[in-house]
């Protein structure tokens, strides 16, 4: 199964857009081996927690970033 979907549950999926916000709260790593803290985490790799996510009216036109980033200006 590919990592990224263009569709889910016969839903269209926005990309090259910016469609929310939120507020990063905390990571933390995943050891292989150890049990993994949600149903969508990947064994061996470090997990981003978020709160006040809040999707945006429209999206914003922006290219890809690896990781968090700011938009330019902000």
């Amino acid at each position: 199964m590919p990592l990224i979907t263009r569709t889910i549950r016969s839903r269209e999926l926005t990309t090259g857009a910016v469609i929310g916000v939120d507020r990063l709260t905390s990571c933390h790593p995943n050891p292989g081996g150890s049990p993994l803290c949600t149903p969508g985490a990947q064994p061996d790799a470090w997990h981003l927690e978020a709160s006040d996510v809040q999707a945006l009216a429209l999206p914003i036109p922006a290219r890809g970033q690896f990781g968090p980033w700011r938009p330019p200006g902000t």
